[in-house]
């Protein structure tokens, strides 16, 4: 344990650190050409990941079903550089609120299944066990407030008067990202519980949730994507990188890639779910035939 919490703070550090842009809106030089744009890879951030999926490897290789976790946190770890350690970093921070939508929509949506479905047992457990028995993920036990939690922060965050205010302020802005980050893992929870006291809801039911996700969703991406006007300053101001992409096209964008994103994650996870169910039910009625043979 004692490794773990010193590769989380080089990885807290990573992302903190004021290199390379890593903070939001942090005031860079907005003339840079679009090459320079694309040269902005965080090394540090990569080094810190590196040193966690070796960590991972060291720590975890006897694990049961070692491989298949592996590979999610691989992916988890993978898209999380692409979001914060690539140049999508730098433009949906200053440039396009395409890119922007598109880093959140990996922070948000895609990076929070891949990772808790690759955590290993032992640790999740240790992590998991510790909030219930202290009482500060008790609400996890309640999938509602999971639920609501994340959709109306984000949908309120999306908000003009909202969003402008928060973005104007480099510590507020990181701090939104940072609980937005850690709500959008609490309300996967109920679908990849990983103790049993968070195993709440029946594979319909997490079915339902997923439903009722996206339907919480939509009001904010149906705002963006069908306004006639640009909502956000901080884009529609910016340095017009691209000619085929005007602020009210690229904010209009921005909305599509969020729905598209949550639409391709929520249908994989249905899928997920299914699968599972049926693997269950199979092996119900395996067991059954194998007492009846041995009778």
């Amino acid at each position: 344990m004692k490794q773990i919490n010193v590769l989380i703070g080089v990885l807290l550090f990573s992302i903190l650190n004021p290199i390379k842009s890593v903070l939001a809106h942090n005031g860079i030089d907005e003339q840079n050409s679009t090459k320079t744009i694309f040269d902005q890879w965080n090394i540090i951030l990569f080094g810190a990941l590196v040193i966690f999926l070796v960590a991972y490897i060291y720590l975890f290789k006897k694990e049961q079903d070692f491989l298949k976790k592996f590979s999610f946190f691989f992916s988890a770890v993978l898209i999380f550089y692409l979001a914060i350690g690539s140049p999508l970093h730098l433009l949906g921070d200053h440039y396009l609120f395409s890119a922007h939508m598109l880093e959140q929509s990996l922070v948000y949506i895609a990076l929070p299944p891949l990772l808790l479905l690759g955590l290993p047992k032992q640790f999740a457990e240790a992590i998991f066990t510790f909030g219930l028995r202290y009482k500060i993920i008790r609400f996890l036990k309640y999938p509602l407030v999971s639920l609501l939690l994340f959709n109306v922060l984000f949908s309120f965050y999306h908000i003009p008067f909202i969003f402008n205010l928060v973005v104007s302020n480099n510590i507020l802005h990181n701090l939104t990202h940072a609980i937005l980050t850690v709500t959008a893992f609490f309300m996967w929870i109920p679908l990849i519980p990983l103790v049993t006291e968070l195993d709440k809801l029946t594979e319909i039911q997490k079915v339902g949730y997923i439903f009722a996700a996206g339907v919480l969703l939509t009001p904010a991406c149906a705002l963006i994507i069908f306004s006639d006007q640009t909502f956000y300053p901080v884009y529609s101001e910016a340095p017009q990188l691209f000619s085929i992409l005007p602020p009210l096209e690229d904010q209009r964008t921005g909305g599509i890639i969020m729905k598209i994103v949550q639409e391709i994650v929520y249908g994989t996870m249905i899928g997920y779910i299914f699968f599972k169910w049926a693997r269950k039910e199979r092996s119900k009625d395996i067991i059954p035939s194998k007492e009846h043979i041995g009778m």
